[in-house]
């Protein structure tokens, strides 16, 4: 069995948070996509719902944090890791921009508000177990 962790800085407000957690989870989807089911889910009355497989928790942790489970994960094999900055917050649509400056910085520079893992149940869990649920 699969899992999904959003870990965010716990200094995001409410509108960042559901910002960031949004971004995060497409790029997993992207990353990983046995994330979300392949064939439609419909209801009876043709209303289409969202088709995700596995658990998905959102966490809470502080930068530094998010900063080093990041740069430890680049060598693991079992997991798929997205983060996202306060870097990308800043710059609205102006992705090249953004790449430019991603590819040119090193990860504190870019100040990460967020990391998105994606891999088996206990893996993610062992992973994720320093960090708290985001209430």
């Amino acid at each position: 069995m699969k899992r999904n962790a959003i870990i965010l800085d716990r200094n995001l407000s409410i509108g960042q948070v559901g910002n960031v957690a949004a971004i995060l989870m497409g790029q997993i989807s992207k990353l990983d996509p046995a994330v979300f089911s392949e064939h439609p889910v419909i209801d009876q009355d043709q209303v289409l719902h969202a088709g995700i497989k596995y658990s998905t928790v959102v966490l809470k942790g502080g930068k530094g944090q998010i900063a080093n489970l990041a740069k430890s994960l680049t060598a693991n094999d079992q997991v798929v890791s997205v983060v996202f900055t306060a870097t990308g917050q800043s710059l609205n649509n102006q992705f090249e921009e953004y790449a430019a400056k991603i590819s040119s910085s090193k990860l504190e520079e870019t100040d990460p508000v967020g990391i998105a893992i994606s891999g088996e149940d206990t893996v993610v869990r062992n992973l994720t177990k320093k960090f708290s649920l985001l209430k």
